[in-house]
């Protein structure tokens, strides 16, 4: 199976029906990293999915005040990432991402900025499979992702609820992801 096959195959076990809110990331890791927000029995990495939990299931995972609880730990939330993936599934939040296939190693972010202009076409269809109206609310996580996908998806009638960015939690930008995502999730707040 090629790696596509394995993103494709990975996030459809894990598809609501319906979609209740969209996540949509800049581009899958390079399959050789072995990593993927849907693929379970990971040991490291994963931080987008570790710092998506910190602000959805907060009580779940033991995350208080910017840091585990006693008796709660990154890596075990690692070992339950199969069943957040169904507490995921179940609230009818779906994560895709923006081009289909991974950034090339070294992309600049002109060179990724291009990459992704190309893929909106793509993206405008899988939008139109996955979610049955336009209002159902979707956020844009990173920097190219908003630049590239806002105002073009906007145009087209579909719901991007952030008004600025989210940075994306890797490359130590953790605290601006949860903050942002949190008040993105709970406007007003």
């Amino acid at each position: 199976m090629n790696p596509l096959q394995r993103f494709a195959q990975a996030s459809n076990r894990y598809l609501p029906d319906p979609v209740r809110l969209l996540f949509i990331a800049e581009a899958p890791p390079d399959i050789r990293v072995h990593r993927f927000f849907y693929f379970t029995g990971l040991t490291k990495g994963d931080t987008l999915f570790l710092e998506m939990m910190k602000v959805l299931y907060p009580a779940e995972i033991g995350f208080t005040r910017e840091r585990f609880q006693p008796g709660f730990s990154v890596q075990q939330v690692r070992h339950n990432k199969e069943n957040l993936l169904r507490r995921f599934q179940v609230d009818g939040y779906f994560l895709i991402d923006a081009c289909d296939r991974p950034m090339p190693d070294g992309a600049s972010t002109p060179g990724k900025m291009q990459r992704m202009k190309s893929a909106l076409p793509a993206l405008q269809q899988r939008l139109k499979h996955l979610l049955s109206q336009p209002e159902v609310p979707i956020i844009l996580i990173g920097g190219v992702t908003y630049a590239i996908c806002a105002a073009p998806l906007r145009h087209s009638g579909w719901n991007v609820v952030n008004h600025s960015m989210i940075n994306h939690p890797a490359r130590g930008n953790q605290l601006l992801f949860r903050e942002k995502l949190s008040a993105t999730l709970q406007p007003g707040r």
